[in-house]
């Protein structure tokens, strides 16, 4: 009840019929903020939640809502990041944020090619599928692609004890990051 009385000057407080009036409305404005807070919150790609489908519609992506929010935004970033002109920075940027690890790209212009090395992470990075789906969308015809994806080898395995790796099979062992 004091969170609306005391926005008033004090001798409201002595005013039983002001008090009863602010006591029934306070729930009611408290819900509107709440309900304000949660709709700003939607026009933000890193706080949205049930607006996400707006998003995904506005920029021609399928609305999937069985998928993990942060899968969703992903691929959001990544639709808003391509927009424009590609080039090698732009093409980081959108590995990276399917990745959410740090990307280098090496470019082989006589080739036509590009390889991207996911460098900020160990194994296969989440969403390729999406991520080779949006390098399409941007990237000209004529370039192919490649990636370079880094596992753990048994150099960087045998710094541990066997109780560290013996519930693991070989593929959890080479796409953990040891530190």
């Amino acid at each position: 009840m004091r969170a609306l009385i005391s926005r008033y000057p004090d001798f409201y407080a002595g005013s039983a019929e002001f008090v009863d009036l602010q006591t029934a409305l306070e729930p009611e404005v408290l819900e509107l903020w709440r309900a304000r807070d949660g709709l700003l919150d939607q026009l933000a790609v890193e706080t949205a939640t049930w607006g996400l489908q707006y998003w995904e519609k506005t920029l021609g992506l399928s609305v999937e809502q069985s998928k993990e929010i942060a899968y969703r935004r992903s691929r959001i970033r990544s639709k808003l990041r391509g927009a424009g002109v590609t080039t090698v920075a732009l093409i980081e940027s959108v590995a990276e944020s399917f990745s959410n690890g740090e990307v280098e790209l090496t470019e082989f212009p006589l080739q036509f090619r590009l390889e991207i090395k996911f460098v900020g992470s160990v194994g296969m990075p989440p969403n390729m599928e999406d991520l080779t789906a949006a390098l399409r969308e941007i990237m000209p015809a004529h370039l192919r692609w490649e990636y370079v994806i880094v596992y753990n080898t048994w150099g960087v395995t045998a710094q541990h004890t066997w109780a560290e790796l013996r519930n693991r099979t070989w593929d959890q062992v080479k796409g953990v990051a040891w530190t």
